[in-house]
């Protein structure tokens, strides 16, 4: 009973056509393997990612102006305290040419 339901009998489609999921009834011979990698690659771009944003920006970016990181007093602390001791400045999160001002 569930063998014959289905959307019925393999018909004729374009050989021509490419899918990156198999195209029609696909059964590709390795697919764990390609998983696996591709799902290695996707976390490896992640991973860099994330470590790199995980310093402080060298240069002013919009998301300064609401990020609690740039106002929490705790934060700042901790944030000046890293940058003296690589040598850097503390750059202002609010610049002075924000028309809009608290």
């Amino acid at each position: 009973m569930i063998l014959s339901s289905g959307g019925g009998a393999k018909f004729k489609y374009p050989t021509w056509v490419w899918s990156y999921t198999g195209g029609w009834w696909p059964a590709p011979k390795h697919w764990v393997r390609n998983s696996i990698i591709t799902g290695g690659i996707v976390a490896g771009i992640a991973a860099y990612g994330f470590s790199y944003r995980h310093r402080y920006p060298d240069q002013w970016i919009p998301s300064m102006l609401w990020s609690r990181e740039f106002h929490d007093p705790q934060a700042v602390k901790y944030w000046k305290e890293q940058l003296k001791k690589e040598g850097r400045e503390w750059i202002e999160p609010i610049p002075q040419w924000w028309p809009f001002k608290n």
